[in-house]
């Protein structure tokens, strides 16, 4: 079975944030933590270690006090992110994701694991809607994902349909899911926060 030592955490921090006026979203502070500060807090217990992929603002990703893998061709999309986090993964299992789901299920793994562990690879779905950058992938899986990087491909979901990925259904955790793009986002996750604390 996989267990949390076996895995290394990979949050996307690379995006463009072009529906944000160009903010770098991890960075966003929610309350007194960021975007990246609540993933973090909600990945510790998940996952081993992590390596946070960035393309800017490097040295306050590395502030953070865990690996950082730099993508110096951020236009090539989040594929790229990932391509160069998995050089400097060590552990069997890597669980991939966004660096804008501040939300993000503290039993991603323990819900992913059985069918990562059968398949090589995990992806959850949630009311429909397949989370292609959610990924609990195996050494070999990830050496295929890179292949198909080197090949030109550039859509996680391409690579998924490609290998005949099944999706897992979370549909019970879609609101963990909850991504922010825009500005209506960022007030709806404040909200959310203010909510949850009282």
């Amino acid at each position: 079975m996989i267990e949390r030592v076996d895995v290394t955490g990979i949050i996307l921090c690379g995006g463009k944030g072009s529906r944000l006026n160009g903010l770098d979203k991890p960075l966003i502070a929610l309350d007194e933590r960021r975007i990246v500060d609540l993933m973090i807090e909600r990945l510790l217990g998940q996952v081993g270690q992590l390596v946070l992929s960035c393309s800017r603002n490097v040295a306050l990703y590395e502030a953070l006090g865990h690996q950082v893998a730099v993508d110096n061709e951020p236009g090539r999309g989040p594929l790229a992110g990932l391509y160069e986090s998995f050089s400097v993964v060590t552990t069997e299992w890597a669980l991939t994701m966004p660096g804008d789901i501040p939300f993000l299920p503290d039993s991603l793994v323990y819900r992913l694991r059985n069918d990562a562990y059968e398949n090589g690879v995990a992806v959850p779905i949630t009311q429909g809607q397949r989370q292609n950058l959610c990924l609990l992938l195996n050494r070999s899986m990830r050496q295929k994902l890179c292949h198909f990087y080197e090949g030109g491909g550039r859509a996680a979901k391409h690579w998924l349909d490609d290998n005949n990925v099944n999706a897992t259904d979370l549909s019970d955790l879609s609101a963990n899911f909850f991504d922010v793009n825009t500005l209506e986002d960022l007030r709806e996750a404040k909200s959310r926060l203010i909510h949850s604390s009282n």
